[in-house]
């Protein structure tokens, strides 16, 4: 028997997926090859779907801790006790804190903020993705939006800042490789340690969180040369300012803070100057802008794109974003009510730490911020402090096992989604192919249990499913939906065609600063990446793949290295404190930087994120996790 289902996973290819279930009792997860982006194939993550529902590690009954020790309970004790615990706080809702991630996707998956601001709860504020570089974008174009991803095939050149199209977007990998057969050329810019040589024509490297450097130098020389678009001159809101920023910077100057060749920019600037009458597509990887200045990072690649006169164009345009919850209305959860106040995510533990009133009532689902925000140790204390704490989870994680209570929850393909992607215009269907395994419940249904213990009256699923799609670009019903597992929303193939950009004066916003790079601090030379991860995504890793240390590599050449013992302990060391690594080299990696693979768990010494400091973006509250120093020692 086959079904159509999707993957729920915070991934912006929201693949749609067939599911067959054998009759020797197996299961196989494939691309569904109707639907236009997913087109028949999948990442492992997705193949290996099923080994994550029938994992042993799971926990599939509710659990109460008693005396420090979890014992199972069941589902009317553990609601009963939280929603006492609730009503004793009925009028201080500021008490409550409620933290909801993206540890899956879909409409339904908003049915926590619908209870919690229904109980006007604190809430958080700030990112740990993609934020930054999201409102950089909205301060550009005054909207998220870019060209349909397929639209890469018509560009003469793809110039990709950042993104690992080996790891982060297997779909965007494989269009690039298409664009590729048809001689279309790939130039990849990054600090390298990812797997864009294979997807590339030519490879640029540079110093990491420095790309508005080789931006504005590209501008420059545009500029100078007198290639800027006319059209784009005239829709700038703030020509002149921008113009006299880039006119007082030396261009040797910014490719010494970029650590680039002049060859490689001229190489660039001519590329942009549209020389060879070629559209350039500019992609924008998520990992620059979560630096201190990611935000304007992703300004300056923006102004480029746009003062070349690339946005609006078939063939070219800037790929970054687009909002996954344009294509669905969950109004119905977004207008429940109002935060008593939001705490910044990307600093939970000392916000809790310094909340006042004390935050007595924690809920966490779709969350692992113990181990995913940088300061972990403010975040095990802060855990600590408060009262009573319920984590929804289907697993034993650092959150989770600081919990008081643990609400085991249905995963992807237990319960029934519709989802939107922030890359594509798709919205699919996620079907329950599977009963959750034990008593583990669909989110949704856990709050409507509770909400009715509480006196507050939630939607009906269906309704919300059915509400979802009132959107005015989407023409579908859930039955149409449920039976071809996607639908397509209507948005124009090319983004700001007519030049007619979001802002109340239809003009396009220029960077109005270019600021330096913050030093290192004293002793910590490199630059510490907790890049993605190619088999698991960002804590979702079964325990048995974390027996041995975290590996960490860096450049070969680097002085550092040689100055270690290999026959004692080698630690990966920041002002926060260190960990225990094993190290290997990696030719091409910048010499200032320091890779570790995001996902490992605190809890078996794999974690980089107690060693990470909890910096802020310049611009979106975004977690800046590749700003934190490091090094190597003994």
């Amino acid at each position: 028997m086959k079904l159509i289902s999707a993957c729920t996973l915070d991934c912006p290819d929201a693949c749609s997926v067939i599911i067959e279930k054998k009759d020797d009792g197996s299961v196989s997860i494939t691309g569904n090859p109707e639907h236009p982006f997913t087109k028949g194939f999948i990442c492992s993550k997705g193949r290996k779907a099923y080994e994550r529902l029938s994992s042993p590690e799971r926990i599939t009954t509710p659990l109460m801790k008693v005396n420090g020790e979890f014992v199972p309970t069941d589902w009317e004790t553990a609601l009963d006790r939280i929603a006492d615990k609730l009503k004793a706080l009925k009028e201080e809702p500021a008490s409550i804190l409620h933290v909801r991630s993206h540890g899956y996707r879909g409409a339904l998956a908003e049915a926590s903020h619908f209870l919690f601001r229904s109980l006007g709860a604190s809430a958080t504020r700030g990112a740990l993705c993609d934020d930054a570089g999201i409102e950089a974008s909205i301060m550009d174009f005054g909207a998220l939006h870019h060209n349909d991803p397929h639209d890469l095939l018509n560009a003469g050149f793809i110039v990709n800042w950042g993104k690992d199209l080996s790891r982060s977007s297997l779909h965007m990998g494989q269009i690039i490789k298409e664009a590729r057969k048809l001689g279309r050329k790939v130039i990849s810019i990054s600090p390298g340690g990812d797997g864009n040589a294979d997807y590339s024509d030519t490879v640029i490297r540079i110093r990491p969180g420095t790309d508005r450097f080789l931006a504005a130098a590209i501008i420059r020389k545009l500029l100078v040369r007198g290639y800027a678009s006319s059209s784009a001159l005239l829709k700038s809101a703030n020509w002149d300012g921008f113009k006299e920023l880039i006119a007082a910077q030396d261009e040797e100057d910014l490719l010494t803070a970029c650590d680039c060749s002049a060859d490689d920019m001229h190489m660039l600037a001519n590329i942009y100057a549209n020389i060879d009458m070629k559209p350039v597509a500019s992609i924008i990887g998520w990992g620059i802008q979560r630096h201190v200045y990611g935000g304007e990072n992703v300004r300056f690649i923006n102004a480029l794109a746009f003062l070349s006169g690339q946005v609006g164009r078939r063939g070219g345009g800037v790929y970054f974003n687009i909002s996954s919850g344009r294509n669905l209305n969950t109004a119905w959860a977004k207008n429940a009510g109002t935060p008593a106040r939001r705490l910044l995510l990307p600093a939970i533990g000392r916000e809790i730490l310094a909340a006042t009133p004390t935050i007595k009532f924690l809920w966490a689902d779709g969350s692992n911020f113990v181990n995913q925000t940088p300061d972990a140790a403010s975040n095990v204390a802060a855990m600590d402090s408060i009262d009573f704490k319920v984590v929804v989870d289907a697993f034993m994680t650092d959150t989770a096992m600081r919990a008081d209570i643990i609400l085991p929850c249905a995963l992807n393909h237990e319960r029934e989604e519709i989802l939107g992607s922030c890359l594509h215009n798709c919205v699919q269907y996620s079907a329950a192919v599977f009963p959750p395994a034990g008593q583990a419940r669909h989110d949704f249904d856990i709050m409507t249990d509770l909400a009715a213990r509480l006196g507050i009256t939630p939607p009906a699923r269906e309704y919300a499913l059915r509400q979802a799609l009132d959107v005015p670009h989407l023409s579908t019903t859930l039955e149409e939906l449920r039976a071809r597992g996607f639908a397509v929303a209507e948005h124009p193939c090319i983004a700001w065609e007519d030049y007619d950009f979001a802002h109340p004066d239809g003009k396009y916003r220029l960077p109005d600063a270019l600021h330096t790079e913050p030093a290192p601090p004293q002793g910590y030379p490199l630059n510490l990446m907790s890049l993605v991860h190619r088999d698991y995504l960002h804590s979702q890793m079964p325990e048995k793949e974390q027996s041995s240390k975290p590996t960490v590599w860096v450049n070969p050449g680097i002085a550092m290295l040689g100055a270690l013992d290999q026959a004692r302990p080698i630690y990966l060391a920041t002002p926060k404190g260190r960990i225990k690594v094993q190290v290997e080299v990696l030719k091409g990696l910048h010499p200032e930087c320091v890779i570790i693979r995001r996902g490992g768990w605190m809890k078996f010494g794999n974690c980089a994120n107690p060693l990470i400091e909890p910096r802020i973006t310049d611009i979106g509250e975004t977690a800046a996790y590749y700003s934190q120093h490091a090094r190597l020692e003994n």
